[in-house]
């Protein structure tokens, strides 16, 4: 990631800078891309910033996330862990153990396959976890709190869009 992204006047500066030497390319397509990436950074830099006080990883995150969203008794499968968070089944293993470790999450006996023990929060894991996401929570409306309902609206139709588009160009192999 380059920090040209990631400040929108260096990446206005970029744009302007590449027009000039390929003016029959599409150059504010892909300024415009860099600038949904670099939100995208700069989201996720605040994003862990405001993990820090809680000694979190992403990914351990989105695993006491994830088994918070499932309601009463706050369980997940790690085959639904593995669907829903950006990460190996490996890598799955190395933080459910962190987890374990910092008694934010216990495994529980599985029904059939004992390869697939869902794990369940703890007391302490629920805390940390209804913390940290009331404080996401209003950190993301106060992010938010310049648009208008309609321009919310507006934004989420156009990133669905264009998250259905990449995906598409990206499976049919267009260049």
């Amino acid at each position: 990631m380059n920090k040209i992204n990631q400040v929108p006047l260096l990446l206005q500066r970029a744009e302007r800078e590449w027009k000039a030497i390929y003016p029959e390319l599409p150059v504010a397509d892909a300024a415009l891309i860099g600038q949904l990436i670099g939100a995208g950074a700069n989201a996720d830099r605040v994003g862990l910033e405001n993990l820090k006080p809680y000694d979190l990883r992403q990914t351990e995150h989105d695993v006491l996330a994830c088994a918070m969203r499932q309601g009463q008794p706050f369980k997940v499968t790690p085959s639904k862990l593995l669907k829903e968070v950006r990460i190996t089944s490996g890598a799955l293993t190395t933080c459910l153990n962190r987890l374990i470790d910092r008694d934010l999450i216990v495994r529980l006996a599985a029904d059939k396959d004992q390869r697939s023990k869902p794990i369940q929060l703890t007391q302490k894991g629920f805390s940390v976890i209804e913390s940290v996401t009331q404080q996401r929570f209003q950190l993301a409306g106060e992010v938010m709190a310049g648009f208008s309902k309609d321009e919310k609206l507006m934004l989420n139709k156009l990133l669905s869009k264009f998250q259905h588009n990449l995906l598409e160009t990206v499976e049919t192999g267009s260049q």
